[in-house]
């Protein structure tokens, strides 16, 4: 019975159903989607029993698990729109106005949690939004928010946070004078990768916010940030620092690539090539002072 039950769960993981949202079954269609003419209208469910007053909802951490940040507050719940989505080449000529409307990091966060012309928008439980102080000599950029990401609301969360600081400590970083972002703001469902027009749209955010914190130089962490950057599928050579023009900046800023802090688990080659670029950016920074 117990190795069904598991099996379940394994499956459920694989599949990308990840956690929990609330209490009762909700038909995605019927919520977001415009429904079709002459469709006949959804017949209503009874509403879940409510729990007891004094009980709550509990989640498994396993023995030794670290304690998990703060969660940030969820995202308000959105009234289903009946309105037609807009055509791609309208929602990044849409992001591309918002972002640029932006004139301080408050007034880009508030943008982008009110953006609904991206899908991604409507599925995520948070709008992951760069954290960290103006002007830090680094910003690490990694890619699409994953899971912990997604649930806290904060940047390189759970395990991916933990390995990034292993990988921060023998250079002498330490993440809270740092800049940390992801590439994308909203989780794809299931951790899916994201769509090339998803990151067109997406695009004008991450570059407004760069703008707007002015970092020093850029560290980016896996293939999606210097793809998303560059707009091209190239991979970026690693161990050599790469001029990338900013739109808001009026010089390129000095980004450099790196494998993902969660592959410091795969194998001790890719260790290796974490550890080089992680020399090269000791060296600049203690150079630059």
């Amino acid at each position: 019975m117990m190795d069904g039950a598991l099996a379940l769960l394994q499956l459920y993981s694989d599949w990308g159903v990840d956690c929990a949202v609330g209490d009762q079954a909700l038909d995605q269609r019927l919520a977001y989607l415009t429904p079709l003419p002459g469709a006949r209208p959804a017949q209503q469910t009874p509403p879940a029993p409510a729990r007891a007053a004094g009980a709550s909802a509990t989640s498994y951490m396993p023995p030794g698990a670290p304690a998990a940040a703060p969660a940030a507050p969820p995202r308000a719940a959105k009234t289903p729109s009946t309105a037609a989505p807009p055509l791609p080449a309208a929602s990044v000529e849409q992001a591309h106005a918002v972002a640029s409307a932006a004139t301080s990091l408050e007034a880009l966060r508030k943008a982008m949690e009110a953006f609904e012309a991206c899908s991604l928008h409507t599925t995520a439980m948070h709008t992951l939004f760069p954290q960290g102080p103006h002007g830090a000599p680094l910003m690490i950029i990694g890619e699409a928010p994953d899971a912990d990401e997604d649930r806290s609301g904060h940047v390189f969360s759970g395990l991916g946070g933990e390995l990034l600081n292993q990988m921060l400590s023998p250079i002498g970083l330490k993440r809270e004078n740092l800049l940390l972002a992801t590439a994308i703001p909203w989780r794809p469902p299931g951790g899916r990768p994201p769509a090339e027009t998803e990151l067109r749209i997406c695009r004008p955010f991450l570059e407004r916010a760069i703008s707007l914190l002015a970092p020093q130089r850029l560290l980016l962490c896996g293939r999606l940030p210097g793809r998303l950057l560059t707009d091209s599928h190239t991979q970026m050579a690693r161990h050599v620092w790469h001029p990338i023009p900013i739109t808001g900046l009026a010089a390129p800023v000095p980004a450099l690539a790196i494998r993902h802090p969660m592959q410091l688990q795969t194998s001790p080659t890719a260790r290796k090539d974490i550890w080089h670029p992680l020399l090269l950016v000791a060296q600049t920074l203690q150079q630059n002072g």
